[in-house]
């Protein structure tokens, strides 16, 4: 994680080692205690709650990048499922809309509820949103890329298998690397590089093994897998760019807001742009060919919001993008199960190559 200068984002962890090297065992302590309360005792003593804070900080960090993986497994399948074998015709912008009014409602609740240090004065409710309103332009530019990217993920969906979906999205961590050197300039060990490369060559090796046949009968297919293929990765460019922006406005050092601020002002600028999009794409009826298919794809993806949000508040863009990896396993076993995928060793080896 990149060290910020202000006070308020420097890492809880770095204190809690230190205080760790210092530490005895409990043990010690009680025989301590029994001969006389020594001041080393008692300072280390004192120390045990800064331990359990870390305890606890490094718990909730791994229980939410932990449904970050199951997030990313879910929303590949529901996509892939209505797209691919259902053929479902609903609007994706409407499917987007409802995803922002979801993760809008959240956030207006948690503003309201949050004791986290925000620069949102005190008062009522609305007079909160419509101040997150006022200086949330910054937040127009995500948006706006979310936007694109949605429906990137979604056409891609259409064109290949979820699987592949799944593996070639993990040249995020890439995308997101190169990005963290030219925005934040971050610098990177020799080794983080090798296990970049090692990771193209196992996206790579799995984009080849899917690729249809080119013989006549598979032109078709191959278009299709080679449009599904483009599209996605337009979607893993797009994913580390927004990423490391995101990161940057969520740690600035010239203002204070929380997660939920910062969703706020998301979704309503999503708002102000998926909504003139799903009137242009029906008119008269915007929601025409929802099934429950659709409600699960919406609402899977409004968690997916909220989640990406924490997880780059409470570790950083790349950890994000790594942890995502153990979606590989579970999305190329279901989508093999379930969705009549593909799953062969050249397969096999490319997502073990990815995810080690």
């Amino acid at each position: 994680m990149a060290n910020y200068p202000h006070a308020k984002y420097q890492s809880v962890v770095g204190k809690d080692e230190q205080d760790t090297e210092t530490e005895i065992g409990d043990g010690d302590v009680e025989k301590s205690a029994l001969v006389r309360p020594s001041k080393v005792a008692s300072d280390r003593i004192e120390e045990s709650p800064g331990s359990c804070l870390s305890f606890q900080i490094c718990s909730l960090k791994m229980l939410v990048l932990g449904l970050v993986v199951l997030q990313n497994t879910a929303y590949a399948l529901v996509r892939r499922y209505s797209r691919g074998a259902l053929h479902e015709s609903y609007s994706t912008s409407s499917v987007l809309l409802v995803m922002e009014v979801s993760k809008l409602l959240l956030s207006a609740v948690q503003i309201v509820v949050s004791e986290e240090p925000s620069d949102v004065p005190d008062g009522s409710p609305l007079s909160k949103y419509l101040f997150l309103v006022r200086n949330g332009l910054v937040m127009a530019v995500p948006a706006a890329i979310y936007l694109v990217m949605n429906i990137l993920g979604f056409v891609a969906l259409a064109h290949i298998d979820a699987a592949t979906f799944s593996i070639v999205s993990q040249m995020k961590v890439f995308s997101t690397a190169i990005f963290s050197v030219l925005v934040l300039g971050r610098r990177l060990a020799a080794r983080k590089w090798r296990a970049l490369v090692t990771l193209t060559l196992g996206v790579m090796l799995i984009s080849h093994e899917g690729m249809p046949s080119s013989s006549a009968g598979g032109q078709r297919a191959l278009g299709e897998y080679l449009l599904g293929l483009g599209a996605c990765l337009g979607d893993v460019l797009l994913s580390g760019f927004v990423s490391i922006y995101f990161e940057k406005v969520l740690k600035s050092t010239t203002e204070t807001f929380s997660v939920w601020d910062r969703n706020f002002q998301l979704a309503f600028w999503s708002l102000l742009i998926y909504t003139p999009i799903m009137l242009y794409d029906n008119p008269t009826e915007p929601f025409k060919g929802w099934t429950p298919m659709a409600v699960v794809c919406a609402v899977t993806g409004g968690l997916g919001g909220v989640l990406v949000a924490l997880s780059i508040k409470l570790a950083d863009s790349i950890m994000k993008t790594i942890a995502t990896t153990g979606a590989i396993v579970l999305t190329t076993v279901l989508n093999a199960a379930f969705l009549h995928g593909p799953f062969t060793v050249p397969i096999a080896t490319g997502a073990l190559v990815v995810v080690v």
